[in-house]
């Protein structure tokens, strides 16, 4: 169990740093959801877009470093908290940013 969860960690690294690549270094914020349309509405900016592309780039960071390093330990138990704490990091980052975003607008 713990190599399966190794893996889905590296492999979601992978999707987060591409998609945190594209938003944070390309500009391409069409890849946020109603991202142009709540822009041109006036309700976000560029600086939401960019906090969202750093979220995903600083997960990727960490869900490959714990991926790797769950297929290094052989625990279940280790694989299984440090990918929820991650997805619940995750999470709570994004809501921050929404909230922030929504308090600055």
């Amino acid at each position: 169990m713990h190599i399966f969860l190794g893996i889905v960690m590296v492999l979601f690294s992978l999707f987060l740093g591409a998609i945190g690549y594209l938003i944070a270094m390309r500009g391409k914020y069409a890849l946020i959801n109603n991202f142009i349309m709540q822009r041109n509405a006036g309700k976000a900016d560029n600086a939401y877009a960019q906090r969202v592309g750093w979220i995903e780039l600083f997960a990727a960071v960490y869900f490959l470093l714990f991926g790797i390093l769950a297929l290094c330990i052989n625990s279940t138990g280790f694989a299984l908290t440090v990918f929820i704490i991650g997805v619940v990091l995750l999470a709570a980052a994004a809501l921050l940013n929404l909230f922030l975003g929504k308090r600055r607008a």
